[in-house]
C-alpha cells in the first residue's frame, strides 16, 4: 500500500494566534519553505523529496506585499524546481462568502500564474465542511481543474458517507471538477509520521535535529494497520492513500524538512507493508489521473455544516450583509463609469472576504471568554466587518457629493435626489429625513413636490430617534440609473376642529373598526390588514393566521408549533456557581455533535405579552408585539404593513442577555403557499431546491442563503428577504438522529430564522448579549415563476434607494 504524504501549514487567520501576527507567520513559512529547497538544491540529502503545498493565495499574496524581489525570484524559483506547489484558493471560507468578490480572488491566483508560466490549476480547502454549488463555477471559470478536500467531522460529516473518495463534482452546464474528498488535514500527524525536531545551540551555534525511535516507526505501523482496517469498512478500493499532514501538530504550522527522516526509516523497516512517499498537490493529481480510475460524477450543493458558528457574532453579520449590499451599489456604479474609488473598492473587497474566512476567534473562546487573547481575536475578526461597514459608508457618502449632495449647512433647503443604482426600474418609498434643525421650514405645515413633473406626492410622516427628525415616506418609481428631485415644500395645513369620523372613536387603534372611515389598511390591538393580507394574533398562539385574501388561503403551515415570527430561545444549564474551573462549559458543547442541542436542551417559546399600534396612515401602518422570553430582556417584533403593496417588513429588536452555556434564538416562519409547494433558496453564486439539489449525504439542517427563500406553487409565491440574518433552519428544533440528503426529507418544511447561538466550544463568540434589530421581509406574487425569477425578487426586496439632500 502506497501512503502519499502531503504536507501544508492549514491556513487559520486567527485560533492560535493575533491575526497580524498570523500574517507575519505565513511569510516567515514561506521563506522557510524557499531555504529548505535551496538547500536540497545545494544537495542536502536529509530533505530529498521535501514538497511543501501552499495551501491558499492570502499567503502567497502576503509574502509578495511583505518582501523585496530577491524573496520573490526565489519563490518562482523553489516553485518551478517542485519543492513548492501552489494552488488557487485564496482563503478557507463560510458560506457568507460573495461570489463575486471570490471570483476577484480567484483570478488574483489565476494572473499570476499565467504572468510567471506556474501551475496553479489545482485548489485545496481544509478545515470546511462544504462549499457552494456557486464555488465550483468560480474555481472552474479560473481554471481549477482539481480540488482537495479535507472534511472536519467535529460539528460536521461528510457526503456519500464516505472519506477518501474521488468523485467529478459536475456544474450545471456540464463542466466537471475532480475532487479528492479527503480526510482530517492532519491524518500524518495523527498517524506519527512527523518527528521531534530539537533545537540545540552549541558554542554560540543553533540547529536543529530529529529524534526518531524504533517505538515511533512501530506506531505508524500500528496506526496505519488501524486506519487501513476502518478504510476497508467502507471497502476502499485502492492500492494507495493519500494523508494530509501539518509541519507541527498545531494549525497554522511551519514546514518541516525532517519528516523525510521518518518516511526514510519508515519504509526501511516496513516497506514491505506500506511505503510512504511525499507529494506535492500537482503530483497527487497527476497520479490519480495516471491510474485511469473509475471515478463517479455527482452533481448538486456540497451544503456546509459550519456555516452556523457566525452567528456567534450576530451584529457583525448584519455590518457584514449591510456592507455587501452597499459593495455591490457602488460596483455597479463603477461599471457604469461613475466616479467611484477602485483602489478603495478593492479594499473592501479584501476587508469582506477576510470577514467570510472561516477562522472566528482564540482556542480558548469558550473556556476563557476572558482571556485577553480571546477578547483580542475576537475583536479582530469583528473589526473585519467594522472596516468594511465604514469604508462602504465612507465610499457612498463620496458618491453621494460626487453627485451634488448639500452637506450640513444654514440655509440648506429641504431638497432631495433620489437615485437608483440598479439594473432594473425601481418603485419603492424612499424616506426623506427632516432634523430638529430644519424643521422650521415646514412649521405650519408642508408637501412633498416631484420637481420633474410638478406633481404633489402623498407622504406619510414618522417621528424617530426619540422623535427628534421627521421620517417623510414618499413612494418614487425610477429607471436604471435615473435620478429624481424631491422637494418638501411650506404648504398651510387648515386645522381639523371636528373629526372625519362622526363617531369620534378616538381609540380605533385598539378595539374598533369605523364603518366610516377608510379600512385599505386596518391596525389595531388584535389584527393587521391590508388589501392583500389579514394577521391575526392572541395571547396564547402569537400570530396565529396569515390570510391571502385574493386566494382566501392561510398561509401558515397546518400542524405549525408556533405562531408566525414568534421568537424561540434554547439553552443548555450547566451547574457553575460554586466552580471556578467549569469544563462543562466546554465538554457539554462537544456533546452537542451534530444535532446543534442535546437531550436536556430547554426551549422557551416567546409568549406574546403586548401589542402597541406604532403608526397608521395613508402609505404604511406599523404594530409591536411584545414578546416575553427566556434569555432577553427585552424582545419585540415590529410589523410594517403597506396600503398598496403586498409586502410586509419585519424587524426583531431584542435585548439578549448575557449567557455563557450555549444557547441560540430563532424566529418562527411557518410559511407554506400549497401542499405541492417547491422551497427554493440562493447561495453564494447559486440556487438550489434544499434536500433535492444536494450532494448524496449532504447536510440538510441548515442552509446559509445570500439574500433568502421562497415557497412557489402554481397558484402563488411567497418571498422571504432574510437581510439581516442569512441563516435558514429547516425541520423541527428537537434533538434527534441527524438530518442529510438521503432522499427521505421534504423539500419545504417548518422555516426558522437562526438569529444567533452560541453552542460551538472553540473558536466561534461565546457572549450574545447586547442590543439588537434584525430586518427581514416578505411579499407575495404570483405563482409559476421559474428560480430565477423568484430570487431576483427576494433579492430585490433588500435593494435601497440612493437619497441625499441637495441645493439644484
Amino acid at each position: 500500500m502506497k501512503i502519499i504524504l502531503m504536507q501544508q501549514t492549514h491556513t487559520d487567520i486567527g485560533y492560535t494566534e493575533r491575526q497580524e501576527k498570523i500574517k507575519d507567520y505565513h511569510v516567515d513559512f514561506l521563506k522557510q519553505a524557499i531555504i529548505i529547497s535551496e538547500a536540497i538544491l545545494k544537495g542536502e540529502k536529509s530533505f530529498q523529496g521535501f514538497i511543501w503545498n501552499n495551501e491558499t493565495f492570502w499567503i502567497i499574496e502576503k509574502f509578495l506585499e511583505s518582501t523585496d524581489d530577491s524573496w520573490h525570484e526565489r519563490l518562482i524559483s523553489a516553485v518551478k524546481r517542485g519543492h513548492i506547489q501552489l494552488t488557487s484558493n485564496y482563503l478557507n471560507l463560510t458560506d457568507l462568502v460573495d461570489i463575486d468578490i471570490l471570483r476577484h480572488f480567484l483570478k488574483k491566483a489565476e494572473d499570476f500564474g499565467k504572468t510567471h508560466h506556474i501551475r496553479m490549476n489545482a485548489a485545496i480547502s481544509m478545515d470546511i465542511n462544504g462549499w457552494s454549488y456557486g464555488y465550483l463555477d468560480a474555481l472552474l471559470d479560473h481554471g481549477v481543474d482539481y480540488f482537495y478536500t479535507c472534511i472536519h467531522n467535529h460539528h460536521g460529516l461528510v457526503p456519500f458517507n464516505q472519506v477518501h473518495m474521488p468523485f467529478y463534482w459536475e456544474a450545471e452546464d456540464g463542466r466537471k471538477l475532480l475532487v479528492w474528498h479527503g480526510d482530517h488535514y492532519a491524518e500524518g500527524n495523527a498517524a506519527g509520521i512527523h518527528p521531534e525536531v530539537h533545537g540545540i545551540i552549541e558554542d554560540n551555534t543553533y540547529h536543529q535535529e530529529a529524534r526518531i525511535t524504533d517505538a515511533q516507526l512501530d506506531r505508524i505501523k500500528h496506526f496505519l494497520d488501524d486506519y487501513m482496517d476502518s478504510m476497508n469498512n467502507q471497502k476502499y478500493p485502492y492500492d494507495f492513500l493519500p494523508l494530509m499532514s501539518l509541519g507541527l501538530f498545531v494549525d497554522n504550522a511551519p514546514p518541516n524538512p525532517y519528516v523525510m527522516e521518518v518516511v526514510r526509516a519508515f519504509n526501511l523497516k516496513y516497506g514491505d507493508i506500506y511505503t510512504i512517499e511525499m507529494m506535492g498537490i500537482h503530483d497527487f493529481f497527476d497520479f490519480i489521473e495516471s491510474k485511469n480510475l473509475n471515478i463517479p460524477t455527482y452533481k448538486g450543493d456540497w451544503n456546509d455544516w459550519w456555516s452556523d458558528g457566525f452567528m456567534s457574532t450576530p451584529q457583525s453579520v448584519v455590518d457584514y450583509k449591510e456592507s455587501l449590499r452597499t459593495y455591490h451599489k457602488l460596483d455597479k456604479l463603477l461599471r457604469q463609469g461613475y466616479p467611484i474609488d477602485a483602489k478603495k473598492l478593492d479594499e473592501l473587497k479584501y476587508e469582506l472576504i477576510m470577514f467570510s474566512e472561516h477562522t472566528w476567534g482564540y482556542f480558548t473562546s469558550v473556556s476563557e471568554p476572558w482571556n485577553k487573547m480571546t477578547k483580542k481575536l475576537q475583536a479582530r475578526k469583528e473589526l473585519f466587518a467594522a472596516r468594511a461597514n465604514e469604508l462602504s459608508d465612507h465610499m457612498m457618502d463620496a458618491f453621494k457629493v460626487s453627485q451634488g449632495e448639500f452637506l450640513k449647512s444654514t440655509g440648506r433647503p429641504l431638497r432631495f435626489e433620489v437615485f437608483n443604482p440598479f439594473s432594473y426600474t425601481k418603485k419603492e418609498k424612499v424616506k426623506l429625513y427632516i432634523p430638529w434643525w430644519e424643521a422650521f421650514y415646514i412649521k405650519d405645515g408642508y408637501q412633498v413636490k416631484n420637481l420633474k413633473t410638478n406633481q404633489i406626492l402623498m407622504h406619510q410622516e414618522i417621528r424617530v430617534d426619540e422623535k427628534a427628525r421627521r421620517e417623510v415616506h414618499v413612494e418614487v418609481e425610477l429607471n436604471p440609473f435615473e435620478a429624481l428631485l424631491l422637494s418638501i415644500e411650506p404648504h398651510h395645513q387648515r386645522e381639523r376642529l371636528a373629526s372625519r369620523d362622526p363617531l369620534v372613536t378616538h381609540d380605533s387603534d385598539y378595539d374598533y373598526i369605523t364603518p366610516y372611515l377608510d379600512q385599505t389598511l386596518i391596525v389595531n390591538a388584535y389584527m393587521l390588514e391590508t388589501p392583500f393580507y389579514k394577521l391575526l394574533w392572541n395571547k396564547d398562539k402569537g400570530i396565529y393566521t396569515f390570510i391571502d385574501k385574493a386566494l382566501n388561503l392561510d398561509l401558515m403551515r397546518t400542524h405549525q408549533q408556533t405562531g408566525l415570527f414568534t421568537p424561540i430561545y434554547e439553552k443548555t444549564e450547566v451547574e457553575y456557581q460554586y466552580k471556578f474551573n467549569v469544563p462543562d462549559m466546554r465538554s457539554v458543547r462537544g456533546d452537542y455533535g451534530r444535532n446543534r442541542k442535546v437531550f436536556s436542551t430547554l426551549r422557551d417559546i416567546g409568549k406574546l405579552i403586548n401589542v402597541q399600534v406604532v403608526d397608521h396612515g395613508p402609505l404604511i401602518g406599523r404594530i409591536k408585539l411584545k414578546y416575553q422570553m427566556m434569555g432577553s430582556t427585552y424582545t419585540v417584533v415590529e410589523l410594517t404593513a403597506y396600503r398598496n403593496e403586498p409586502r410586509l417588513d419585519v424587524a426583531l429588536i431584542m435585548q439578549k442577555d448575557t449567557v455563557w452555556e450555549p444557547e441560540s434564538v430563532y424566529l418562527s416562519l411557518p410559511l407554506q403557499v400549497a401542499q405541492d409547494e417547491i422551497l427554493y433558496l440562493d447561495k453564494a453564486g447559486t440556487i438550489i431546491r434544499p434536500r433535492i439539489d444536494q450532494l448524496p449525504y449532504s447536510q440538510a439542517l441548515f442552509y446559509t442563503t445570500k439574500s433568502g427563500y421562497a415557497l412557489t406553487s402554481s397558484k402563488r409565491s411567497l418571498l422571504v428577504n432574510l437581510k439581516d440574518t442569512p441563516l435558514l433552519h429547516l425541520g423541527t428544533l428537537d434533538p434527534g438522529l441527524i438530518k442529510y440528503h438521503d432522499g427521505s426529507l421534504k423539500n419545504s418544511d417548518d422555516q426558522y430564522v437562526w438569529v444567533m447561538n452560541n453552542y460551538w466550544e472553540t473558536n466561534f463568540a461565546t457572549n450574545l448579549g447586547g442590543f439588537y434589530q434584525f430586518n427581514y421581509s416578505i411579499k407575495l406574487d404570483q405563482g409559476n415563476l421559474n428560480k430565477e425569477e423568484l430570487m431576483h425578487k427576494v433579492s430585490k426586496l433588500q435593494d435601497e434607494l440612493i437619497v441625499y439632500q441637495v441645493r439644484k
